[in-house]
């Protein structure tokens, strides 16, 4: 194999390249929201485990804590969440939606919809439907630390 095409089938550059693809296409999308793809999948996520700890949210969304716990910061400095110490434990902070962040979540919706139509149509629905399927099985069957596995 030549150097230059070396990389050429990295999986994680090609996964980071549609997913920036499929951003900009949800971005452009939600534009008059005022959020973007990355902050409605965080409140849709706090949404669905409210009361939910910054790390419990990373460890639902597949990220990092420190990335979800600076999106949560924005987010309550907006007023979209809000945050209170855990009643077992008040070191913890549990994260929930606010009125605003309720409303703001609703409202995107339609937006956040024709979005999701938008990529059937240039992707195809079957396609759609299979890359959900193929990201679901790389996040369940990928170790979050590869290392840790071994």
């Amino acid at each position: 194999m030549r150097a230059k095409e070396e990389f050429s089938g990295c999986l994680a550059g090609n996964l980071r390249a549609a997913a920036r693809t499929v951003s900009r296409l949800y971005d452009d999308a939600l534009r008059e929201s005022g959020l973007r793809i990355t902050q409605l999948a965080v409140l849709a996520q706090v949404r669905r485990s409210e009361p939910v700890t910054a790390s419990e949210l990373a460890s639902a969304m597949s990220a990092e804590r420190s990335a979800t716990a600076r999106d949560l910061k924005l987010l309550e400095g907006g007023g979209l969440v809000r945050a209170r110490p855990r009643t077992t434990d008040r070191r913890a902070r549990e994260y929930s939606l606010t009125d605003l962040g309720r409303s703001r979540l609703r409202e995107a919706a339609p937006a956040w919809r024709r979005a999701q139509a938008q990529a059937r149509d240039y992707i195809g629905a079957e396609a759609v439907d299979d890359l959900v399927g193929l990201t679901i099985g790389v996040v369940e069957r990928v170790p979050t630390r590869p290392e840790a596995a071994s």
